[in-house]
């Protein structure tokens, strides 16, 4: 029987950072792939059992990426010039994108008009196990779905 095209699952793991102007390294993890919109309910006078729903604003939450510490700080750079400075603020379009085992381009999420809002340096001491890990999180003004190089 063969396989529907587009009913594959991918493996998470194969993704890279694109972001305008920074030459980034692979991350290890990316969350906040999310557009969440909010409903409002009223309620209908008279009738206590009708209850009409809308939609409200969408909000897309942060993006946090983490990855292995690496000689490369770009990043922290753009937080810092951004955030700690008196420099012109920098928006960045960026891309997450997703590879399969091949390393072709499946799909991207396209990010906008991004700030980097926090930083998050490695733990370091005797009790913490593992590679020393950066995170970087990521205000942005919306995300879409391109899966055009798929």
């Amino acid at each position: 029987m063969a396989e529907e095209r587009g009913k594959e699952s991918y493996i998470p793991y194969y993704f890279g950072v694109e972001i305008e102007g920074i030459q980034t390294a692979q991350f290890s993890k990316c969350e906040g792939l999310e557009a969440e919109t909010y409903i409002y309910e009223v309620e209908e006078g008279g009738l206590n059992s009708n209850t009409h729903k809308f939609i409200g604003r969408t909000r897309f939450p942060n993006i946090i990426l983490e990855r292995g510490v690496t000689e490369t700080n770009d990043l922290y750079k753009w937080h810092k010039s951004t955030t700690m400075s008196d420099n012109k603020i920098e928006r960045k379009d960026g891309s997450i994108v997703m590879y399969d085992g091949t390393g072709k381009e499946i799909k991207r999420w396209n990010f906008f008009r991004a700030l980097p809002c926090r930083w998050v340096g490695p733990r370091l001491g005797k009790d913490v196990h593992g590679i020393a890990i950066e995170r970087i999180e990521i205000a942005h003004e919306g995300i879409e779905i391109d899966d055009s190089g798929a």
